[in-house]
């Protein structure tokens, strides 16, 4: 099997959006997606791009085959498709260790899985934080999903919840309206 791994372009949107709902889907989490189209134009290709992402092509002849991922609507694909999979990733700085790439997705449809795009699309990763001087690269994994966490093992990743007891948190909604109000002037 060949393909690409290439930044993405404007023309990927589409593409990318159709994965983003397809990993949702995979993850029993569909309903949580929020991101827009729109959205991902204005903050990936505006004057201050928020994020990068990575995409993994197969040439037309190897296109993905006309059966529908995860039960998905029909509206929301279309046979046989050539963008196979993604990386999110964003800079951030840590201050015990300076710059670090977060890794928001990792997504290879299910047909492409085991032939070594996903490591491909990490590997790019890779590239680009030498390039810009990164230290780590930090990403979250669904503790059930034993393929995703026996490829990130295999590539040398390390589970910090387990060895250093950290525990990821978000504040969201409402409790951010209220944390909003109570902040003094």
């Amino acid at each position: 099997m060949s393909y690409v791994v290439r930044p993405w372009a404007l023309r990927d949107l589409k593409d990318v959006m159709r994965l983003i709902r397809e990993g949702a889907t995979f993850h029993k989490a569909l309903d949580q997606v929020k991101t827009t189209p729109e959205a991902l134009r204005e903050d990936g290709f505006g004057t201050d791009p928020k994020f990068g992402c990575l995409v993994a092509e197969v040439p037309p002849d190897q296109r993905s085959k006309d059966d529908v991922p995860f039960s998905l609507p029909l509206t929301l694909v279309s046979p046989g498709h050539t963008i196979v999979g993604y990386q999110f990733h964003y800079f951030r700085y840590c201050t015990w260790t300076g710059r670090i790439i977060f890794g928001e997705d990792l997504y290879v449809m299910p047909e492409f899985r085991g032939k070594g795009i996903g490591t491909s699309l990490l590997s790019q990763v890779a590239k680009l934080m030498l390039a810009h001087g990164c230290k780590q690269f930090r990403f979250m994994s669904a503790n059930w999903n034993h393929p995703a966490t026996a490829l990130y093992e295999k590539l040398g990743a390390v589970d910090v919840t387990a060895r250093d007891n950290w525990v990821i948190w978000h504040i969201e909604g409402q409790a951010v309206q209220e944390m909003a109000q109570q902040a003094t002037q």
